[in-house]
This record gives C-alpha cells, structure tokens and sequence, in this order.
C-alpha cells in the first residue's frame, strides 16, 4: 500500500517523498505530503516494493487515464491527494490487494493516545535505486496531544501530533498505523488503523527534534469531499 514518489526530470532524479495507496468501494487514491508534489518538476514515477525487495517502476501517469496530472491539495493540512485508475488487470489486482481500506482511516477530531505503539512507514531517500529496495518502519509513541503549530513549508498553522522520534528524509507523506500486531502493541484497535501521515521534522536550537505528524481526520475529510 506503501509507495515511493520518484521525480523522473533528467539523471538526476531522486525519491521525493512517500506516499500510500487509499481504497474506497472501486475507487483508489493517491495520498502524500503537499510539499512532495509541489517539488515534482515533471512526471513521476511509482515505486511499488517488489519480489524479494526489488523495486517497480510504473508512470503516474499510467494510472490517470486521459487525465492530466492534477494534485488537489487540503487548505489547511500538508496534504494531496490524486485519483488512481486501474489501466489493466495486472494494475487492478496490485491496487486491489495492496491499497489501505479509506474505512479504516481515522476521521475523528482527536488525539491518539501516548500509551499506544504506532508504526511509522516510509522510503529513504536515494538518489539511484538498484537492485533491492525497501520501505523502512520504525516503532515511537506520541508525545503530545493535538498541538497547533506552523508547518515547516509554508509557515501556516495547522494542527500536529508529535512523536517522540524524529522523522528522516524521505519519510515525507508516509502513514502512520497504530494496531500493528508487533511486541509492544499492547493497546489499540484490534485491526489496522491510519491515524496520520508524516509531515516533518520540529526542532529547536537545543538540537531537540521530534516528528511532526498531520493528523489523519484532515485525510478523511479531503476524501470525502472529492467524492461528494
């Protein structure tokens, strides 16, 4: 359900951000961070984990149809999403069985828990991929409650969540899961949930960092109001 967006401009092309496939019904979208489109000078490509970690390429724009590539960004919220189109059987099985259920992303305005073990998802920044690739995880707790606080790009205010590590380039647009069966998910839902996506880093002069997660109701919301 994980993939890593990939600018396609030139030999220079390098991983942007990370991104994750969302399901509804027949319908499939796209969801990253705003500040990854807004770096894609051109095309991109999609890279799915394959076999034995070896990575697939695939056009966005292979997914889009006779569209245009076209990100809708939320107002507020470091966020875009785009619709994905099936263009074979092959496409429609991979983003049938590899997609996360939009049921199943949290669309309540609340914080998670700090008790709560989540899972971060995301692709590190390589400037040329080769034969094995793979996502990294990696296990934190929150460290606050809902906090308002300016986004690193724009300098507008949003709503955040912090986690108690910091987050690592590449990460950008990635999900984060909370019921997770691993050693030290020991509270939570019983299935997976998506409770946020990652947008950055939050840091002082101390050398202090932790993650800045946007939490996944602003996702929900955009959603549904594309649909709608």
């Amino acid at each position: 359900m994980v993939v890593g967006i990939q600018d396609r401009f030139g030999a220079d092309s390098i991983l942007l951000g990370t991104a994750t496939i969302i399901s509804d019904s027949t319908r499939y979208f796209l969801a990253t961070a705003s500040h990854v489109t807004n770096e894609v000078r051109g095309d991109c490509n999609l890279v799915f984990r394959g076999q034995n970690d070896t990575p697939v390429f695939v056009p966005l724009k292979q997914f889009l149809g006779q569209k245009l590539v076209k990100w809708i960004n939320h107002y507020e919220a470091d966020i875009s999403i785009i619709e994905l189109i099936p263009f074979d059987e092959p496409s429609k099985e991979r983003l049938t069985k590899w997609s996360f259920p939009f049921s199943q992303i949290m669309d309540s305005k609340q914080a998670i828990i700090r008790e709560v073990n989540v899972i971060t998802i995301g692709f590190p920044v390589i400037t040329k991929i080769r034969q094995h690739f793979s996502p990294l995880t990696f296990n934190s707790f929150f460290s606050s409650g809902l906090i308002t606080l300016d986004r690193a790009d724009t300098k507008k205010p949003s709503i955040f969540q912090l986690l108690e590590n910091p987050s690592v380039q590449g990460y950008s647009g990635g999900p984060v899961l909370i019921g997770i069966s691993r050693p030290g998910a020991t509270l939570g839902p019983s299935h997976t949930v998506f409770v946020g996506m990652v947008h950055g880093t939050f840091n002082d002069n101390t050398g202090g960092k932790l993650a800045m997660i946007t939490p996944a109701f602003y996702l929900s919301e955009m959603i549904k109001n594309y649909k709608s």
